[in-house]
């Protein structure tokens, strides 16, 4: 189901607090948030947009992360293996993006952009 602009504008909210969103597209979701309702609100997505594609990460990105030793030493081993675990059920099911909160909501961001960007 589309999303509509309020929607949308709840994602980005929901992306920017997400505890596994990157520091510069938070930044950039934050400045999309104060432009809401503003001249600058259309430029400030485009810019959120072009950084939400360079971020988000697909499943598999997310599986051979924590699954490597650079993701055991992010998470821990205990976390990296369980993660792993998440990420290869979830793509069993058709899931093709990152499970975290926040690839999930770059993820309907994207799917969603027509909604303020047009």
């Amino acid at each position: 189901m589309a999303l509509d602009r309020s929607a949308v504008i709840d994602e980005v909210q929901k992306l920017a607090d997400a505890p596994s969103v990157y520091e510069g597209l938070k930044a950039k979701a934050e400045v999309f948030l104060e432009a809401v309702d503003t001249p600058q609100e259309k430029s400030a997505f485009r810019t959120l947009i072009d950084e939400i594609k360079s971020d988000v990460l697909t499943i598999d990105q997310l599986i051979s992360f924590t699954d490597s030793p650079d993701g055991v030493a992010v998470f821990g081993e205990k976390k990296a293996s369980g993660l792993t675990i998440a990420a290869k059920k979830a793509k069993e099911q058709g899931e093709d993006t990152c499970i975290c909160p926040a690839c999930q909501a770059g993820k309907e961001i994207l799917a969603n952009q027509a909604a303020i960007a047009s």
